[in-house]
């Protein structure tokens, strides 16, 4: 009894491991389509204690777009793909408050200490307006020496520096980061402090310019919760931000909990995944494309982007105006040549042209334009007596009856210079061109001008 129990035991341990793995689960932190149609994405994949899982392999990922699957051309490992973020710090006057401006430095020195080789990082500081203190650089020294050189004053221009930030990330090639810190309220919506200490740009633009560049936020709150009557942390507005543009909000009390902050956001940021794939729809048109990822057999993870390449008629209505001239003209133009001309009043008897041309003055000759013979008849349909287009035509455009054949017996004329037949009339040899003789005028006939 005791060997089967053992027995057991044995066939059971392969199944073991499957069960024992912690629940994975993804999000999509970044969709970059600046190389449509080849698309990357960034996935942060996580156990279920929260922390970075790695060792996954390109395998273990599923992707489609827009219900359709997708293979990967590219997979990038956790930790292999450099990251450039912008450090984006309030130091308005109140982060001087319980020296809120040196936890701030702190933390983004933690976050500089982290750095890898290939990683870039630049600062950007703001109160009433945005200042860039240091450009993107991999050079930890100027970074921390940047950090230390920011003092507070004046007010807050949360909106400003945001559209600042997505300005300076929009150029750099693969994963970016935007970290905005903040302990207040933009002037622009607070009561606290004057309207021309705040953002010319609303919310809203701000949004919606970091969507269009595919820009996520990820935003600290830092501080006492505000409200409408009193300064601080407008929790309502920074979550928007950050959830509107697909990143994460993190709220600090603190400034201890700060660095510890940075320090995690900046390891997630480390060991996300960058899986390349080409659109199964690769048409330049505009649209927004949802995407779909799972690992390992996860909840599967969502993404979005929109096809930029068609222009944003919504970005400039200048450009709008122009694309839509000419499509009004080209509905316009068929009425405006088909519009119907006056009509002229009905001529008197006194302005009535005479029947027959009045006679030529003595001593004066009538020279044509040139050589033109009216034949005495115009030929006319054998049935309904219509005039007829042309000589020798077989049916009748009035009524359609068939006309004789033409009378062929009549002498052909011939070039004088190539011997070549020659049409009815013909001024010139369509052969060699040489000048044709004009015929004499037929009985009856008159030359006109």
């Amino acid at each position: 009894m005791r060997r089967m129990i053992l027995l057991l035991a044995l066939l059971m341990l392969p199944a073991l491991p499957a069960y024992a793995q912690p629940a994975l689960s993804a999000r999509v932190t970044q969709v970059d389509s600046s190389h449509y149609p080849d698309v990357t994405l960034y996935v942060s994949v996580t156990d279920a204690a929260g922390r970075p899982a790695g060792g996954l392999a390109a395998t273990d990922f599923s992707i489609s777009e827009d219900g359709q699957n997708v293979d990967l051309s590219s997979f990038v490992g956790g930790g292999a793909s450099p990251v450039a973020t912008a450090l984006l710090i309030d130091r308005s006057a109140s982060m001087e408050d319980r020296d809120k401006i040196g936890d701030a430095q702190d933390a983004a020195r933690a976050f500089v200490g982290q750095m890898r080789p290939g990683d870039r990082t630049a600062l950007i500081a703001f109160s009433s307006r945005p200042q860039t203190i240091q450009e993107f650089t991999a050079d930890q020294p100027d970074l921390l020496r940047a950090i230390g050189r920011v003092r507070p004053d004046g007010g807050t221009a949360i909106y400003d520096s945001v559209i600042a930030g997505v300005d300076a990330l929009k150029d750099s090639a693969g994963r970016r980061a935007l970290l905005l810190l903040t302990d207040g309220q933009d002037c622009r919506d607070s009561n606290s402090c004057p309207d021309q200490y705040g953002s010319r740009s609303s919310l809203d633009q701000a949004i919606d310019y970091a969507s269009r560049q595919g820009q996520p936020l990820y935003v600290v709150g830092l501080g006492d919760r505000g409200s409408d009557d009193r300064d601080g942390v407008d929790e309502a507005v920074l979550q928007r931000l950050a959830q509107a543009t697909g990143g994460e909000y993190f709220y600090a009390p603190t400034g201890d909990q700060l660095a510890g902050l940075y320090r995690k956001l900046s390891a997630d940021l480390q060991q996300e995944y960058a899986l390349t794939y080409r659109s199964p729809r690769p048409f330049y048109d505009g649209t927004r494309r949802d995407i779909r990822v799972s690992v390992s057999g996860a909840p599967a993870a969502s993404g979005r982007y929109v096809e930029r390449h068609l222009i944003d008629v919504r970005s400039d209505p200048l450009v709008g105006l122009l694309l839509l001239i000419p499509i009004l003209g080209a509905l316009l133009l068929p009425s405006l040549r088909h519009k119907r001309l006056p009509v002229d009043p009905a001529p008197s008897a006194a302005q009535e042209s005479p029947a027959t041309p009045p006679p030529p003055a003595t001593g004066s000759t009538i020279v044509p334009s040139y050589p033109v013979v009216l034949p005495p008849d115009v030929p006319r349909c054998t049935s309904c007596d219509a005039p007829l287009l042309r000589a020798g035509a077989r049916f009748c455009a009035e009524c359609g009856a068939a006309q004789p054949a033409a009378d062929t017996s009549a002498k052909r004329v011939f070039c004088d210079q190539c011997g070549r037949p020659l049409r009815a009339g013909a001024r010139f040899c369509t052969h060699c061109g040489a000048t044709a003789a004009v015929p004499p005028l037929a009985s009856g006939a008159q030359p006109v001008r």
